[in-house]
């Protein structure tokens, strides 16, 4: 990750995390917890996932989709 990308780097909520990965904000918790998404950030009373670590979620999904 290039220096600026650390420091512009956007959280996303988890209204937004359940519209983009398709679950429920309790479901998207739970695989962050167990290791099947990227790990949920709190800063301040926020909680939510780093864009660049969403971006990297999806880029080893299509990576391994190619794979096989």
């Amino acid at each position: 990750m290039q220096t600026e990308e650390k420091f512009n780097d956007r959280l996303i909520r988890l209204p937004e995390l359940e519209q983009i990965f398709g679950v429920c904000k309790r479901t998207v918790r739970r695989k962050a917890e167990n290791g099947e998404l990227p790990p949920l950030q709190h800063i301040g009373r926020a909680v939510g996932m780093l864009e660049s670590h969403v971006k990297a979620y999806f880029r080893r999904l299509r990576e391994q989709h190619q794979i096989n």
